[in-house]
């Protein structure tokens, strides 16, 4: 850029709704930056090129502060600027103070750290996702120092930015920014657990109440299923919680076990559809109570390694009903008869039965014996605590959703909530996604409100040029394949060496390499019509057409083996009988330099990688349309032509 503007306006009301670093500005800023341009470029005030994107140095003139932003739109209704409120607080500006903006033209930004404010920003589960989105939408610019705020559903996190590359203030449009978290003091150790794992391997760790120990589970054999057992081996509870996205949590995940036992796992089929369609999948060992030492193992496996505990409302016994049996009336087991007083006098003075289950359990074990009065679960009374919190405590999604259950909640907050953030197919933007569209169309491609109402704008095919619905264009597209897939293109002439189109004629030849063979006479026999085709032989095959270009195989000029009359009679016989005995068997004419040079290339192109993947035909369409460049002539065969193997 290489003209200045400066111009120092009063400071308009707040705007909460306004976000980002982008500025409300009045009509005439536009049109005086439009001026400082044209002045500087000697054009006229139409012809102005104005910087991409237009970015300012924002200050306050009495405090000295600066800050940097871009520009939203230039229609504000009276003299004045309106920023953002973090902007009013950054520059320490008082509603109606002046504020100086001057066009800046910043770099590109290629790094950032940030560092946040709070704890909270763990709950964010792609920070890069989250980061490229919220930047795309509202940012052009950031500054060193400065907050910024990220949204997403219904919470806000903030960073400062703390480091940037290449400079203190860059443009972050059309740019690829590496972001980095720099974490909060003393959380180091926490978050430094987030590492890769390997089917077969075993890792142990540490992990304290509240904290979560991520696990990367790449390379995965998909034909088999998982069994992910953690073995607590110290301390009292951990929960285990998988997800095929990073960052699983106790109210967002996929699969989970929050049983108090030491040892528990998961087992998922290899014909499990959230397992089947993801590449990598993500562990998480959350720490329910105080300091637990862990141990996680990885293992592949068609069947569950644990299986559930059999139903102990009956017993199954072989000798029920059997001759000499009895069956104790305590604890129900089928005792031989003549031990079977010794047996009850012994089970009633030690065992007590559940009356619910049907447990026998040790005299003094039924204290701590527990039943759920609001599921079916049993267990010890040590398990009631927990199972409360996990099973039995209302939750409230942001969405307005309320269930119970935690894995109830990350069910919902996976699938069907409105509030669940979902990078959006046609604007690339992590939005909600908002309730589930009542389009069949849009119900059977999964699109939710966000994305129904997105893919409903419209984009000009670059194919056809006709105005095409977002969400249709991939329907569009396919339509323009098969359109591709059955094109067909005019005969090529039957001359080996030429690249013209084959005419009507008696020969099945272009009009040009027909000509030395039309005669007024009439020929029903067309006796004349082939021995002039000999005599066009012979004299190529003696004498030759002596230019240089020729790469004729059956030109003396071109082969550089001029042969006598006798063998050049040998060699045309059998070439004339094919002319006489098949319509399409090639001929081999000598032509002009632009159409050899032509024919070479196309067939080039037609051996290729693949030989015959495109006609010769759509090769020599190829040629001609980029001029002889076989690269550019390849990409548009790969555009436009029809694939040889594809089609058969």
């Amino acid at each position: 850029m290489s003209f200045s503007y400066t111009r120092t306006l009063l400071s308009g009301s707040v705007i909460s709704t306004l976000e980002g670093d982008k500025l409300i500005l009045p009509p005439f800023v536009l049109e005086e930056i439009l001026r400082a341009a044209s002045n500087n470029s000697h054009n006229d005030f139409s012809e102005a090129q104005l910087p991409y994107p237009i970015t300012f140095q924002i200050s306050n003139p009495r405090t000295q502060l600066i800050t940097h932003g871009g520009v939203l739109e230039f229609n504000a209704s009276d003299d004045k600027v309106y920023l953002p409120e973090w902007m009013y607080n950054s520059l320490s500006l008082d509603e109606g103070a002046e504020v100086t903006i001057r066009l800046k033209e910043l770099p590109k930004g290629t790094w950032v750290k940030f560092r946040p404010m709070n704890s909270e920003y763990k709950k964010i589960k792609d920070y890069r996702a989250a980061f490229e989105g919220y930047l795309r939408s509202h940012y052009a610019t950031l500054t060193t120092g400065e907050i910024l705020t990220i949204k997403q559903a219904n919470s806000s996190y903030q960073f400062v930015v703390d480091s940037l590359k290449p400079a203190n203030a860059v443009q972050v449009v059309d740019t690829d920014l590496e972001v980095e978290i720099s974490p909060l003091a003393g959380e180091e150790a926490s978050l430094s657990i987030d590492e890769d794992i390997h089917v077969g391997q075993t890792v142990q760790g540490i992990i304290q109440k509240n904290d979560y120990a991520y696990f990367n589970l790449t390379n995965i054999d998909k034909s088999h299923g998982l069994n992910i057992v953690l073995n607590i081996k110290g301390g009292d509870a951990a929960d285990l919680l998988v997800s095929n996205v990073q960052y699983p949590k106790d109210d967002d995940h996929i699969w989970s076990n929050f049983s108090s036992e030491p040892k528990k796992s998961i087992f998922i089929a290899p014909t499990n559809y959230e397992y089947a369609t993801k590449d990598d999948i993500h562990i998480g060992v959350h720490g329910y109570s105080d300091l637990n030492s862990y141990e996680l193992t990885v293992t592949y496996s068609d069947q569950q390694l644990t299986k559930p505990e059999p139903s102990l409302e009956t017993v199954n016994d072989a000798n029920e009903n059997a001759p000499g049996y009895a069956q104790c009336s305590n604890c129900g087991n089928w005792i031989p008869e003549r031990t079977i007083v010794l047996h009850s006098n012994f089970c009633e003075r030690n065992n007590i039965k559940c009356n619910l289950c049907g447990k026998i359990m040790k005299k003094g074990e039924d204290k701590s014996h527990w039943h759920c009065s609001k599921c079916d679960k049993i267990g010890d009374i040590s398990e009631q605590a927990k199972h409360e919190v996990i099973f039995h405590t209302e939750r409230k999604c942001s969405c307005g959703f309320v269930t119970e259950s935690l894995p109830d909640l990350a069910l919902h907050r996976r699938t069907t909530c409105p509030d669940k953030l979902v990078i959006c197919r046609f604007c690339s933007n992590l939005v909600k996604q908002g309730e589930l569209s009542t389009n069949q169309n849009d119900m059977l491609e999964g699109l939710a409100s966000h994305e129904s109402y997105c893919g409903g704008r419209t984009i000009t095919c670059v194919k056809c040029k006709k105005a095409v619905i977002l969400k249709n264009v991939a329907a569009h597209m396919k339509m323009h394949e098969v359109e591709k897939q059955n094109q067909r293109l005019p005969p090529l002439c039957r001359n080996a060496n030429c690249a013209r189109n084959a005419a009507v004629n008696s020969l099945r030849l272009c009009t040009v390499c027909f000509g030395p063979f039309w005669s007024p006479t009439a020929d029903p026999t067309k006796k004349m019509l082939f021995t002039r085709v000999a005599r066009k032989y012979h004299q190529q095959l003696t004498v030759g057409c002596k230019n240089s270009w020729c790469k004729n195989e059956f030109c003396a000029t071109g082969n550089l083996q001029p042969k006598d009359a006798t063998t050049a009679a040998t060699t045309l016989i059998p070439l004339l009988q094919q002319v006489q005995s098949s319509n399409s068997a090639p001929m081999y004419l000598c032509v002009d330099e632009n159409t050899m040079k032509k024919r070479l290339l196309a067939n080039l192109l037609y051996k290729g990688d693949i030989e015959g993947e495109f006609s010769i035909e759509f090769c020599i369409k190829a040629i001609e349309v980029e001029n002889g460049d076989l690269v550019k002539a390849r990409e548009w065969l790969i555009s436009n032509a029809p694939n040889n193997f594809l089609r058969n």
